[in-house]
């Protein structure tokens, strides 16, 4: 039988923080909405610049209440940036006060919830539990080390902090009571590392449906964004190392010619200042940049979009993960082109919701979207609507609530143990 839980609620992102960083409130909520009273232990919102937000100011911890959640901050590095000195910092220091105030505020739970990227946001929770017997679900959005790898977080060393983060992540999964996955392929990576296939449970990510839906933009929003072309090929989010977005740049200067299409890139990352570079240096005038949008406000800003972009680096690693923009596309009913392998890939195509190409061929990408340039708008709308329906289906919180429900009551039931 379901029962009202006291849910602890460990991440290291958390709102008012938006693009990927988004999710974690969309989870929380649910849990909210599913009669649980749940209490949030996390940083301070610096996503992405790696800047403290306005109105906030470090301190050893601040408590504050979100949507009918306690959300209790612990102090922080503030950065975001590429040195992997500084990254280190951020994460560790976040695992340091997040222990201390899971420690002082999560003693009373019924069971733990932990937003798992990066992997130290664990270490809060183990904490409780060493402490505390009380079980916590393991919810990995990346895997480490291999996505630490991918980004050259850790290249140059000599191996043993690579062998330290599998150890890590080895007891991580270890001590949790459930290790839930956002990908097929990634339980499949886990269970080659020794975790029981009857740990595992699939709940994958979905789109935070209050922002991201089928519309029009309004003309603000176009006011906002600038001036567009015919066609515009729009990528919104994180420009980080993995997204590959110089292969969008490359793309774009093949597709100079095309006078009907245009680039699009909405958001901003540690990759910013070389794409602009590449940009200048290339010629390019059909490659625009725009900053990050109000959460709030993204249905409209993909709307505006003819078609969306969701585009990694061809690592081994991204065969086996779904990045959670893929949902937000779907939710919003855009058309898709993908630069991607394996589950992601899989996802577009079965959708109906747009074509597919290797990831970072920028040949592949440019002859995809001029196809979509091609189409007519009712055909381009058809690829959409039928991403949507896709998304209600496989992703949309009602279909998954339940999911993660059950495997917090699960937990629950088991209680403490030392």
């Amino acid at each position: 039988m379901r029962r009202s839980l006291r849910v602890g609620f460990v991440s290291h992102w958390f709102d008012p923080e938006g693009g990927a960083a988004a999710h974690p409130g969309t989870v929380a909520r649910a849990m909210r909405d599913a009669g649980h009273a749940v209490t949030v232990v996390t940083g301070y919102p610096t996503y992405p610049e790696g800047k403290v937000f306005s109105g906030y100011k470090i301190r050893p911890w601040v408590t504050e209440k979100i949507d009918g959640l306690t959300v209790i901050r612990g102090a922080i590095y503030p950065s975001h940036d590429s040195r992997s000195s500084h990254r280190a910092a951020n994460y560790l220091s976040f695992a340091t006060s997040g222990s201390a105030l899971s420690v002082a505020a999560l003693r009373d739970v019924d069971v733990v919830y932990v937003y798992s990227s990066p992997a130290t946001t664990a270490i809060p929770a183990m904490t409780l539990r060493a402490l505390t017997g009380i079980p916590y679900v393991l919810h990995i959005q990346d895997l480490w080390p291999q996505t630490v790898l991918s980004s050259g977080f850790i290249e140059g060393s000599n191996g043993r902090v690579e062998r330290g983060l599998h150890r890590f992540c080895d007891a991580t999964y270890r001590r949790a009571q459930t290790v839930a996955v956002t990908s097929p392929g990634m339980a499949d990576l886990i269970i080659e590392r020794g975790v029981p296939r009857s740990k595992l449970a699939w709940i994958p990510n979905w789109a935070d449906e209050k922002s991201f839906y089928p519309t029009t933009p309004t003309s603000a929003t176009l006011t906002s964004l600038g001036p567009l072309r015919d066609f515009t090929a729009m990528y919104a989010g994180n420009f980080g190392e993995l997204q590959a977005l110089d292969t969008v740049i490359e793309a774009a200067d093949l597709l100079r010619g095309r006078r009907d299409i245009g680039f699009l890139l909405v958001g901003g990352g540690v990759a910013e200042p070389q794409l602009r570079e590449m940009v200048r240096t290339h010629g390019l005038d059909n490659v625009r940049f725009a900053t990050p949008q109000p959460f709030g406000q993204m249905a409209q800003v993909l709307s505006a979009g003819d078609t969306q972009i969701v585009s990694l680096r061809d690592r081994p690693l991204f065969a086996s993960t779904l990045p959670s923009k893929l949902q937000a596309n779907l939710a919003a009913g855009r058309p898709i082109v993908g630069a991607v392998r394996g589950d992601a890939a899989r996802v577009i195509k079965d959708s109906g919701a747009g074509d597919v190409v290797e990831p970072e061929d920028a040949h592949g990408l440019a002859e995809a979207l001029a196809r979509q340039a091609n189409l007519t708008g009712p055909a381009r709308r058809a690829m959409g609507l039928s991403g949507r329906r896709y998304y209600e289906d496989q992703f949309s919180e009602c279909a998954l609530r339940e999911r993660l429900d059950d495997v917090l009551q699960a937990a629950a039931q088991v209680g403490r143990s030392r």
